[in-house]
């Protein structure tokens, strides 16, 4: 686990139930209080863009008037994450679209090349 410290900035990426059909942009917070059991992220000194997330698991802290966000600490862990999730949906189309893929990024890049490429 990432080391959490005041002043750290961390990037939100809305969850799939939070997205409604469209992309939303990714959101950069500050980490600007640490406690034992959760740790709180703002958005620049508004204190009306305070989520608080649990710190042993990462996860928001749900309340009814906030979304749901994933936190990442870094703007890459998304992009990986995205390009993983396409191109596992490129492959099960060519291979089977029911199957299992549980490979690391670097495995479906050449997974992909291969298909590409022949």
């Amino acid at each position: 686990m990432a080391k959490i410290i005041i002043g750290q900035t961390v990037y939100l990426k809305p969850t799939a139930c939070n997205n409604m059909g469209y992309e939303k942009p990714i959101q950069e917070f500050e980490v600007k209080k640490i406690g034992k059991k959760y740790f709180e992220v703002w958005k620049g000194q508004n204190k009306l863009t305070v989520l608080k997330f649990d710190v042993e698991t990462l996860t928001q802290l749900k309340y009814s008037y906030f979304p749901d966000w994933n936190l990442y600490f870094s703007k890459q862990e998304i992009l990986d994450e995205k390009e993983t999730m396409k191109l596992t949906d490129e492959i099960r189309n060519v291979v089977d679209r029911g199957i299992a893929i549980q490979l690391s990024l670097e495995q479906l890049r050449k997974i992909k090349d291969i298909i590409d490429n022949g």
